[in-house]
């Protein structure tokens, strides 16, 4: 199912192979490197309430594990001075706007469809691409039943109540460089499509969540990493590619040492050839499905 890269990109970072497995199937994996382990989860960063409780495997990993790793520090995103910047990111800092950089007639069509969410017109002004994607696909993910607590934010609450330390793989800043720039270069084409296939949301959550629940890295590769690479390879390579590449010294590290790392990422950085799982097996690791 073709799907538009700027919501999917949303739902598998707002919301991102191995065979997969026909028997006790998993979305955690153990990565061993002869006595130092650490265990890889791929996330869904948004839930529905009927998705809890979540799969046994995290729960064991989490268990076992001394420490978790997320892709960010979800404790300094939350804070005021991060959110004030993510704000300014999503908004073009020149007066410039939307409008001008995109067809008249598409412009009308998203401001007819940005009314229909209850939204003012205005609200449009200044906007990125990014901005005004992320305010729909979260307004449209909320119409159909998608506001549970996500399982980076589950985990991350349990790990700071009970006291296990977390930290994360990349800066707060990177995460906004990389949401600011998303849709731009490209915006007619970016913008047509995510509001083409925004109605698609409910049944690409269906199949994103099924597919993330059993562990099917090949149904995840075709729903998130096979459109991104073939329709935007230049994102790709920017948003998967080179967040793995980034990521993998860090994992090697935490293999090296004797504490156990709960690492926790999008489920589409591990699936394919690119992604973790696999490029963890060529460099040697002994990566199997937890059980």
């Amino acid at each position: 199912m073709r799907f538009t890269q700027g919501v999917r990109r949303l739902l598998t970072l707002v919301c991102l192979t191995v065979v997969a497995t026909t028997a006790q199937a998993s979305s955690v994996w153990k990565v061993s490197s002869g006595d130092n382990v650490l265990y890889l989860g791929g996330t869904v960063h948004v839930l529905r309430q009927q998705d809890y409780p979540l799969p046994v495997e995290f729960d064991r990993a989490y268990l076992r594990a001394d420490r978790l790793v997320f892709e960010t520090d979800l404790a300094q995103l939350r804070t005021t001075d991060v959110q004030q910047r993510m704000q300014r990111a999503i908004r073009y800092g020149d007066g410039s706007d939307l409008s001008q950089r995109i067809s008249a007639g598409l412009y009308q069509r998203l401001a007819t469809i940005w009314q229909q969410y209850g939204l003012p017109v205005e609200a449009l002004n200044g906007l990125r691409p990014s901005g005004i994607v992320i305010t729909l696909t979260m307004l449209n993910l909320k119409q159909i039943g998608v506001d549970a607590q996500g399982i980076d934010d589950y985990y991350h609450s349990r790990a700071v109540k009970e006291g296990k330390p977390v930290s994360g793989l990349e800066t707060v800043d990177q995460q906004i460089g990389f949401l600011a720039t998303m849709g731009e270069g490209d915006e007619e084409t970016f913008m047509r499509m995510s509001l083409d296939e925004l109605d698609e949301a409910a049944t690409f959550v269906d199949d994103i969540l099924a597919a993330w629940r059993q562990g099917d890295l090949d149904g995840l590769e075709h729903l998130i990493v096979e459109d991104m690479r073939r329709e935007s390879p230049a994102q790709y390579q920017t948003l998967l590619v080179g967040r793995n590449q980034h990521w993998m010294p860090q994992i090697k590290a935490m293999l090296r040492d004797r504490p156990v790392e709960f690492v926790l990422v999008g489920s589409g950085h591990l699936a394919g050839d690119e992604g973790l799982i696999k490029q963890l097996q060529l460099a040697g690791y002994q990566v199997e499905r937890l059980q």
